[in-house]
């Protein structure tokens, strides 16, 4: 799965043949840098194109300008440049020519402003790469909606020709993101890929959360790997052995017989069904829901006859807040627990 320089490989993530590619964890294994020298290499070998895409124009503004500098070495042959918002490319024998030619093999974009391009042709675009999709604590916010804001952005792309793939390259930040609970993505320990939506042409999603042993091992050499594993365990987990921050075992609990259900309610995550252990006091949270049940919402575009609208305030949210404060509420899968953290700290 590492090349030579223990750069990531997208070999064997190629021959899934998957549409929508995510490739999460391994700070640091050049998983950007392998895609964006495979992406250049199919521009000047096959005339095809890439979208590199980031989230908001002051994102994209920092990463244009710095997009060829750390692979220059692997074509010697050629001049590189960003022109405006396109990638350029041009052989060093043009070099003393007057009016030197220059061709695009990419286009720097921003998904916030997506919309401006639906009346755009793209029909060289092979692969848009979605840089840092899973956002740091402490950055800016996910767009409204950002998975669907995605696939119409994809679509504007791809025309419905199936000749555009999407490589969604992260760190493993978080579980808590619009593309894992919009796909039902879950990662979970000692599963390096997870494949959805198959078809005869191949999966349309293809996940692969790298296997962390062989890169630990380059870290811990490193002067910067030794001390981190000494002084940030927590750190550690998260850059070096790919675990998810919010993916962790706490407050999950398996819901016992006697808990009789309550109701269930819809979030941005899913809908859930809860229930409540009277005698020891002790609510439960799961996703598998009754046949039968009493609906509520947080959504207010979502209120239907039958659905009724809940709000922050409303008694059945602060009863639930209340159990979860005194320590007294379990969930049975890390993403329901924080789709309900949401709900009580909006």
């Amino acid at each position: 799965m590492f090349e030579k320089s223990n750069y990531y490989n997208f070999d064997k993530v190629y021959s899934m043949n998957g549409v929508y590619n995510f490739i999460v964890g391994l700070r640091g294994v050049g998983k950007t840098y392998g895609k964006k020298v495979k992406c250049v290499r199919a521009g000047i070998e096959k005339n095809h194109q890439f979208i590199y895409l980031r989230r908001y124009k002051e994102e994209l503004k920092a990463s244009k300008n710095s997009f060829f500098a750390d692979f220059l070495d692997e074509f010697p042959e050629y001049d590189f440049r960003t022109s405006g918002n396109e990638a350029q490319y041009s052989p060093i024998k043009l070099r003393g020519e007057k009016k030197r030619e220059w061709f695009t093999i990419g286009y720097f974009m921003c998904l916030s402003q997506g919309q401006s391009f639906k009346s755009v042709p793209f029909p060289l675009v092979r692969h848009i790469i979605y840089d840092e999709f899973i956002l740091e604590k402490g950055m800016t916010h996910y767009l409204p909606n950002e998975a669907e804001v995605f696939t119409n952005f994809f679509n504007t792309v791809d025309r419905s020709k199936d000749k555009t793939r999407a490589w969604f390259l992260a760190n493993s930040v978080s579980i808590d993101n619009p593309y894992f609970i919009k796909y039902g993505i879950e990662p979970k320990a000692n599963e390096e890929w997870i494949k959805k939506y198959k078809s005869e042409q191949g999966p349309f999603i293809v996940c692969h959360f790298p296997d962390p042993e062989k890169f630990k091992e380059q870290v811990y050499k490193t002067r910067f790997g030794q001390f981190i594993s000494e002084s940030d365990p927590d750190y550690t987990a998260y850059a070096v052995g790919n675990q998810f921050k919010d993916n962790h075992n706490n407050l999950l609990a398996k819901k016992l017989p006697n808990a009789g259900y309550v109701f269930s309610l819809e979030t941005k995550a899913g809908t859930f069904s809860v229930w409540r252990d009277w005698v020891e006091n002790k609510w439960y949270v799961q996703e598998r829901r009754p046949k039968q049940e009493l609906l509520y919402t947080v959504l207010p575009e979502k209120m239907s006859q039958g659905k009724k609208l809940l709000f922050y305030s409303d008694k059945q949210l602060q009863i639930l807040r209340a159990g979860f404060k005194s320590e007294n509420m379990y969930f049975d899968k890390a993403k329901t627990r924080n789709a309900f953290i949401h709900i009580f700290t909006r």
